[in-house]
């Protein structure tokens, strides 16, 4: 059984793939990759309505939300602790598998970013076959509803307070955000797990889209501030943006802050 395991819950382009790769520097643990994604994309029990290539479902004919959990939950020789990054969605409707005994050393924390820009390259990649394969937006995937419905579920149900980090706080601080995280969560933070290597992960796969930012980055990388406002955005995606906007109010009110805001709160 795993003593340490921490899952990383986002939604798609909250920039959750980048604290995956700083983890990933640690060499004393296990990291995964998006399993519960390929379950609701791909295996007898997905979920999505999105096409899938007869190679993908052959890949996944196997797989199953069960066997997946009993793989989290198996003891890996040499390591310290287990991460799993992965998308709430994926899971919605299956949230009572972590109540089971495997996972009770395992801590839940959740990776959010204003809907705005999040939902925005959302649009832009889904829109886009020649980037990622897909050619239409489908509201359902911008995750944020089922990000709270999750964090709500596990400090029921599971643990009290999630830790929660918002993206802009940690590319501005990325440091800071990176050390509390690390402490939160019982991982021996390195000063140098905010810089990396550039180049592909070879559990992300043949579609680079996806990762493309992090993978010809060498670190957090504050992005310039947007310019354009919600009314600028095409209508379909302002709209969901708007709807996205409670729940991610509702988690932010909840994130853990830099220690730098705070001294400057004190």
């Amino acid at each position: 059984m795993v003593n340490n395991g921490v899952f990383l819950w986002c939604a798609p382009r909250c920039v959750a793939t980048a604290v995956e790769r700083s983890v990933r520097t640690l060499d004393n643990g296990q990291v995964f990759h998006e399993p519960f994604l390929t379950l609701f994309y791909y295996s007898p029990e997905r979920k999505s309505s999105r096409p899938a290539c007869a190679e993908s479902l052959q890949a996944f004919s196997q797989s199953s939300y069960q066997s997946v959990c009993k793989m989290l939950q198996q003891d890996f020789e040499g390591k310290e602790f287990v991460l799993i990054k992965d998308m709430a969605y994926c899971v919605e409707g299956n949230f009572d598998i972590f109540l089971e005994e495997g996972f009770k050393n395992f801590k839940h924390t959740f990776m959010i970013r204003h809907p705005r820009p999040a939902v925005s390259s959302l649009f832009r990649l889904s829109t886009n076959p020649e980037l990622a394969g897909w050619d239409y937006f489908d509201p359902a995937e911008a995750g944020f509803r089922q990000l709270l419905e999750l964090y709500e579920f596990i400090d029921r149900h599971v643990h009290k307070n999630p830790v929660v980090i918002d993206a802009a706080d940690l590319l501005k601080f990325p440091n800071d955000m990176m050390q509390s995280y690390c402490e939160a969560v019982g991982l021996k933070f390195d000063k140098h797990m905010t810089s990396w290597q550039p180049g592909p992960v070879a559990e992300w796969g043949p579609c680079t889209a996806w990762h493309d930012e992090v993978m010809k980055s060498s670190g957090f990388i504050a992005p310039e501030a947007p310019t354009s406002k919600v009314e600028d955005l095409p209508p379909e995606v302002a709209t969901v943006v708007k709807e996205c906007m409670p729940y991610y109010e509702a988690l932010a009110a909840r994130r853990i802050l830099p220690k730098t805001r705070l001294l400057e709160i004190r």
